[in-house]
């Protein structure tokens, strides 16, 4: 009977140890997931202050997102009676027109002179054409979803890490190595490689040096997996002062679709050059890269159209020398618009509107968007004065 007894206490004992042990399990679960979505609508919605809505934010993205504007605005040089960044050609959510983006971009506030052709967009009547009430502002920005590493040995070899916008570490993604001749715009393809479960892969560059024994030439990669892509370059001489790339540079670059099969690439530099070259990167319907050099010789600005093909990125770049340094533009199709405006690679959306200790709200939204094909992160940002 003791015995009976003293085995029912321990039944009952180690039941309870199981409930209190699953409770825990579950608490610490529920906790984890407590935490998941404080994240995720920490990313959504960051820095929220005062009287601005989730709801205001909503409507204004969707107006600029999901609506179309005028038909092919895009192409034409005049602001239109209506606004919208949607593909009229498209039926599916959030698919974006490159070349309204791209007018997008023309109307910001660019480094160096309007470009040729284009008319520049007022910021004030662009709000009132999308119905933003005068005392909002807002920016936008367009970031690829594969964020690639890329270092170059002194060996010569290129060490490439991807991973996604949120440091995870991206395996089998496809890596497209490219040495790009800055004496002569030459583009030569090193060949592909496959990240591995840590998202590292490694080439050993052909022959570096080519026509440049000084190194002065730059590695650029372009990373793929499916619609997800990123981009990055590296120097053979980390150390070297005669490259100076990006929108550090004196040189801007960028480019405008005058229909879906011609790109028209604009570049503008501050003097006349000792050379200069465009050399264009893209990737045909077979999945095949593709590059062309064009030598512009001293011309101090440079309007080409070009022949693209109807999805996929395009890569352009303005090569030139001026007074014994190489200045160096980069510009992309779909454009690419900076988070930071203090990075320093691509252009940000209407130049310098940061908000200042004026500010009542703000909100901020990430949208996947699909521009050609490819898959990108639209992240709006809009605040109350």
């Amino acid at each position: 009977m003791v015995f009976s007894r003293l085995k029912k206490r321990r039944c009952g004992q180690i039941r309870a140890v199981d409930f209190v042990v699953s409770l825990f399990l579950f608490l610490l679960m529920l906790s984890q997931l407590i935490l998941i979505i404080i994240n995720v609508q920490s990313s959504i919605r960051t820095g929220t202050i005062g009287t601005l809505t989730y709801e205001e934010l909503d409507i204004f993205g969707r107006k600029l997102l999901f609506e179309e504007g005028d038909t092919n605005w895009g192409y034409l040089q005049k602001l239109p009676r209506t606004f919208g960044l949607a593909d009229s050609n498209s039926h599916s959510l959030l698919t974006l027109d490159s070349a309204k983006i791209a007018r997008l971009i023309t109307g910001t506030f660019l480094p160096i002179s309007p470009v040729s052709g284009f008319d520049m967009y007022d910021y004030t009547t662009l709000k009132e054409t999308v119905g933003l009430e005068r005392e909002y502002d807002f920016k936008l920005g367009f970031y690829p979803l594969l964020e690639p590493e890329i270092t170059v040995s002194t060996s010569d070899f290129a060490q490439v890490k991807v991973t996604d916008t949120y440091n995870a570490p991206i395996s089998n993604a496809q890596v497209n190595f490219f040495t790009i001749d800055l004496t002569n715009g030459d583009v030569i393809s090193e060949g592909s490689t496959l990240t591995d479960s840590r998202g590292d892969t490694t080439l050993q560059l052909s022959d570096p040096t080519r026509n440049d024994p000084k190194g002065e030439h730059i590695v650029f990669i372009i990373v793929e997996k499916g619609p997800l892509w990123g981009m990055n370059w590296g120097f053979h001489d980390p150390t070297s002062e005669t490259v100076i790339i990006g929108s550090t540079s004196t040189t801007a670059v960028w480019g405008g679709g005058i229909n879906t099969s011609s790109l028209l690439i604009t570049d503008r530099l501050e003097e006349t050059p000792d050379s200069h070259f465009l050399s264009i990167i893209y990737q045909n319907s077979t999945s095949c890269y593709f590059n062309k050099t064009m030598d512009l010789s001293t011309a101090y600005e440079g309007n080409e159209t070009v022949s693209i093909p109807n999805e996929g990125l395009i890569t352009f770049f303005s090569i030139a020398r001026i007074n014994d340094e190489y200045q160096v533009g980069i510009g992309t199709y779909p454009s690419i618009l900076d988070r930071d405006s203090t990075s320093g690679i691509f252009y940000q959306v209407f130049g310098e509107l940061i908000p200042n200790e004026r500010i009542k709200s703000m909100l901020s939204r990430l949208y996947p968007i699909i521009v050609r094909g490819t898959l990108m992160r639209c992240q709006l940002t809009i605040w109350r004065r």
